[in-house]
């Protein structure tokens, strides 16, 4: 049987989508597509002229409504063979474009549900599926009503941004000023940077209880390969992921009510081919949604689902997306646990990172990953992007994996000298005006909100079975 040499179209770039066009396109051409905007900040055409594998770069505002068609018009007479969402800003434009290639995909209906958390909050509403109550705010007095309706704690949120970013538990009426500054007002121009469609927020009831996520291979609705991941999150009122361990349900019990809660999603909202990564709390035993993308997750996930299943899953997903058949008959439960930890760090200019060959050495680990050096500014975490490095550590068991990964993480000491307070300006200097009254909100100094990204301090440091790099975050 021939190769089939047509493009693979990857919609939103990322490191990890150029190591699998290397790994898994080789042979063929790999086009990513990508804003003009982002083309430029992440100097996409040196970048893919300098890959392992045939890459070529389009330049394409792909959240304009009418990006689709427009696409598919100018390139008809080049049809692709799969057409892949990058990131989470791509999923609606790459549903919409694979329906009009004739290809799988999510189908646009559904993916505009799963990229947009309000509407997804209204899909499901009756559906059976459990979630907190939420609702739309444009000021701080809107969140204020809503805890007084419930009398409970509230998480600030953007319904159309990813990463966590913008995210924020609210835990008293007397602190929604502070949190709409910091979420809405400070994190603006971050959040613009993600998206050019204006970012909407979200207030939601505070759900409480153990969170899980569950990653999904669909094929016309149906799952044919199911897994679930444990997470933990960094202390505090970010909700910024520390931690995921797979296989991550303590019990079959819990898994299958995961795994119905989430296909019961997936059926109201008609999706169709892909790949799904659904988040959940379980409350007093019962799942609640807290929101669902129609992409491959980050975080680590996808390398400790082919480590602890021991298959290639990009390499299944991107042969679901082709419209091919699985290559063999994919593993019913997994074989072993994995980890993902990641590196914690006090506020302040990184000076140097201590024990990267110590916990590189340790037992079980087959992966450290540094994200920061010497010179940027760290902070607490606020979203993905403020985490500064992670391991993976493998194990015969997920908790043996997890006990693994953390020590290893915590023999990381990244040396920070203090945040020096800002200094007072001179006397005769005009007030600066403030947050809630600028008409271009501050941006937060730190290596998450620079717009040259921080150099990593060396390249990963693999134990000798190191997995390839992964595909992008959430």
């Amino acid at each position: 049987m021939q190769s089939d040499d047509r493009p693979i179209l990857i919609v939103g770039y990322t490191a990890g989508w150029k190591s699998v066009a290397a790994r898994h396109h080789g042979h063929g051409t790999t086009v990513f597509l990508d804003t003009p905007g982002a083309a430029r900040e992440k100097n996409l055409a040196e970048v893919l002229a300098g890959a392992e594998a045939a890459c070529e770069l389009v330049e394409i505002e792909y959240e304009d409504p009418d990006a689709a068609s427009r696409f598919h018009r100018e390139y008809r007479g080049r049809p692709p063979a799969a057409v892949i969402p990058g990131i989470e800003y791509a999923v609606p434009f790459a549903a919409r474009l694979a329906e009009l290639y004739g290809l799988p995909g999510a189908g646009p209906h559904a993916a505009d549900r799963l990229r947009d958390k309000w509407l997804l909050r209204q899909a499901v509403a009756g559906s059976g599926v459990r979630g907190p109550l939420s609702r739309p705010v444009e000021h701080p007095d809107d969140v204020r009503r809503l805890m007084a309706l419930t009398g409970t704690a509230v998480v600030l949120k953007p319904a159309n941004r990813q990463g966590s970013i913008g995210t924020r538990i609210v835990r008293a009426p007397e602190q929604v000023d502070e949190a709409w500054r910091e979420c809405v007002l400070a994190e603006h121009d971050a959040m613009a940077a993600q998206s050019a469609v204006p970012a909407r927020m979200l207030a939601e009831t505070f759900l409480e209880g153990p969170e899980y996520s569950v990653e999904l291979l669909v094929r016309d609705g149906g799952a044919f390969f199911r897994n679930v991941t444990a997470k933990s999150l960094f202390p505090g009122d970010r909700p910024v992921e520390l931690g995921h361990v797979v296989p991550g349900a303590p019990d079959p019990a819990v898994e299958e009510l995961l795994y119905s809660a989430t296909e019961t999603l997936l059926r109201t909202v008609g999706f169709g081919t892909g790949f799904v990564h659904c988040e959940w709390i379980l409350v007093d035993g019962v799942p609640h949604l807290v929101e669902c993308a129609g992409r491959m997750p980050g975080g680590g996930i996808i390398d400790l689902i082919e480590s602890a299943w021991d298959f290639d899953i990009v390499r299944e997903y991107l042969r679901l997306m082709r419209g091919q058949e699985p290559t063999s008959e994919l593993p019913a439960r997994p074989s072993a646990g994995a980890c993902t930890w990641f590196v914690t760090a006090e506020p302040g200019r990184v000076e140097r990172v201590d024990g990267v060959a110590e916990a590189a050495d340790r037992l079980g680990v087959l992966a450290v990953h540094l994200l920061v050096g010497p010179g940027p500014v760290v902070r607490a975490p606020r979203s993905g992007r403020d985490r500064v490095g992670y391991v993976m550590a493998g194990g015969s068991t997920g908790e043996t994996a997890r006990q693994r990964a953390q020590a290893a993480a915590r023999s990381i000491r990244v040396v920070v000298a203090p945040p020096q307070p800002p200094s007072s300006p001179p006397a005769s200097a005009p007030a600066p005006a403030s947050a809630s009254t600028s008409s271009s909100p501050p941006t937060p100094a730190s290596a998450s909100t620079s717009s040259s990204p921080p150099t990593p301090a060396s390249s990963p440091t693999p134990a000798p079975t190191s997995p390839a790099p992964p595909p992008p975050s959430l």
